[in-house]
């Protein structure tokens, strides 16, 4: 199979590979394409204070589409964010707290917290009507909260696609 990605898509294009390596290419695409969800972790260097500083751990994007809902009330539970409490969580001065920090231009989104078997759920709930199509980022934040200070943060980058249709 020898050469770099570039040369195999140009093989790729010019429909010399066998079907052994077709095979692979398409179950690699296939891998790709279920992943609706990235996630980057911090790692910091010893040495480098601003980074172990930043409170924020983690950076998720994930994407989701939406029919186009017209009607109100509306309650439609469309995000879960799930965190299992630390151990030292027990004591009174801890806590999640989860905020949505961009992407609400239209108040069309809150976000609330439940307990489910032991872990905190942050439920994001579409909360009006959004006519697509649209794009939406809705940046949100899951904070773990120790004596009223963020002790750090996972942010989530929810990638939101508003059909024009209703089904």
């Amino acid at each position: 199979m020898g050469g770099g990605s570039g040369q195999r898509s140009s093989r790729l294009r010019q429909g010399t590979i066998s079907a052994a390596e077709r095979e692979r290419w398409a179950a690699l695409r296939a891998q790709i394409d279920r992943s609706d969800t990235v996630r980057c972790v911090k790692s910091c260097q010893p040495n480098n204070i601003s980074c172990i500083m930043d409170p924020i751990h983690s950076i998720s994007h994930t994407v989701i589409s939406l029919p186009t809902f017209r009607e109100e009330p509306l309650l439609e539970e469309i995000v879960f964010l799930r965190a299992v409490p630390p151990a030292h969580s027990f004591s009174r001065n801890s806590d999640i707290v989860f905020d949505i920090l961009d992407g609400n231009g239209q108040d069309a989104f809150d976000i609330i917290k439940r307990y489910e078997h032991g872990m905190i759920v942050g439920v994001v709930r579409q909360v009006r009507p959004i006519t697509g199509p649209r794009y939406i980022v809705l940046k949100l934040a899951m904070n773990n909260v120790v004596s009223g200070v963020v002790s750090h943060r996972n942010i989530v980058n929810v990638h939101i696609f508003v059909s024009e249709f209703w089904f």
